[in-house]
């Protein structure tokens, strides 16, 4: 039992945490919910930590361009969806 706290606590449980943010976030972006953008923001601020903590610059680096990524995706399908409200005829 020891073994099993030690490895599933080992790094605060920001692997965890990152790991179900990042399935979420997939889940949000395969269902065309916008909020997939913020759920995978914030699993790259646990997969950053987790990076800190491994010391692994590469995870670290990953982390804040998939982030910047995200954010540019969050701002893209806003800029779209309001492209498409313009386009649509008002119906009274």
């Amino acid at each position: 039992m020891d073994y099993l706290h030690e490895q599933v606590f080992q790094y605060y449980g920001c692997d965890w945490a990152a790991m179900g943010f990042t399935f979420l976030s997939l889940y949000l972006l395969g269902n065309r919910n916008r909020l997939g953008f913020v759920m995978g923001i914030g699993a790259n601020t646990f997969w950053f930590s987790y990076g800190f903590m491994t010391e692994s610059l590469a995870n670290m680096l990953c982390s804040v361009v998939v982030m910047l990524l995200q954010f540019r995706g969050w701002q893209k399908w806003a800029h779209e969806s309001e492209k498409a409200d313009e386009a649509k005829p008002e119906t009274v």
